[in-house]
């Protein structure tokens, strides 16, 4: 009878393990930034893979599922997430995501995801923000300031925030102080209830668009409405990043 050949394999030792689906971070601060917005700040283990501006984490419940919530600072040499968290009336996941780090001091975290990215541009610089998606701008714009102290340059940046209400513009002092900070950079409020739109803020402020870069975080049908507006107004698509058309496309 023949036996069955021995196989050996010698790479074992040369895979690497795989990371752990997630890691247990500690919460070093819970400080309300409206009467709905908590901001939470979380310290990340060494292990901890490391982010960049414009990705989001997923936050590990008590019951096993999880929550995307964007990175909102840029911190390359911090080990710290820091995350804005609504509090809704009609959810209990922000609710009970807040008594969680209260009571335990520590959540689950899953590691860094998401393909949006600060890039460079021969014209301006857009970030568009709806409510809380104001979260992954302000990363996005951190490190955009940061970028144009260490190199300035003359192209204009824009920044547009849309709410319901103005109060729901939870961060608007930090807005205005990069305002006086930054000489190119324009900032617009707009008040979704009075039929403000970010396409048409856009097109009000820039005749061209073919070289600028768009950062977008809102919903599904605000997103994609402003693609196909502002692709009929010059923009090409590739040039428009929002993590919607990762976990959100189009039929």
């Amino acid at each position: 009878m023949n036996m069955p050949a021995t196989i050996e394999v010698n790479n074992l030792a040369l895979c690497e393990p795989l990371p752990p689906a997630s890691y247990s971070c500690q919460a070093v601060e819970l400080s309300r930034l409206s009467s709905s917005v908590m901001c939470v700040q979380l310290v990340v283990p060494q292990e901890f893979p490391r982010h960049q501006a414009g990705q989001y984490i997923e936050l590990v419940l008590a019951d096993g599922s999880s929550r995307p919530y964007s990175i909102a600072g840029y911190t390359p040499e911090i080990r710290y997430l820091e995350l804005h968290i609504e509090l809704r009336q009609d959810s209990q996941t922000g609710h009970s995501i807040i008594q969680q780090l209260r009571h335990q001091g520590e959540i689950a975290v899953k590691p860094a995801q998401g393909s949006v990215q600060l890039k460079s541009a021969a014209g301006a610089q857009v970030f568009l923000a709806a409510g809380t998606g104001f979260a992954q701008i302000k990363a996005l714009m951190e490190q955009h300031l940061s970028d144009l102290k260490a190199q300035p340059n003359k192209q204009p940046t824009y920044l547009f925030w849309g709410t319901d209400h103005a109060e729901q513009r939870y961060l608007e002092s930090l807005v205005e102080s990069w305002c006086s900070d930054c000489a190119d950079l324009h900032y617009r409020p707009l008040d979704w209830q009075a039929g403000d739109s970010w396409e048409a803020a856009v097109s009000a402020e820039l005749e061209q668009l073919e070289h600028c870069q768009v950062y977008a975080c809102g919903s599904p049908q605000r997103v994609f409405q402003t693609l196909d507006a502002l692709e009929q107004a010059g923009l090409p698509s590739a040039n428009l990043q929002s993590d919607i058309f990762a976990y959100a496309p189009r039929p």
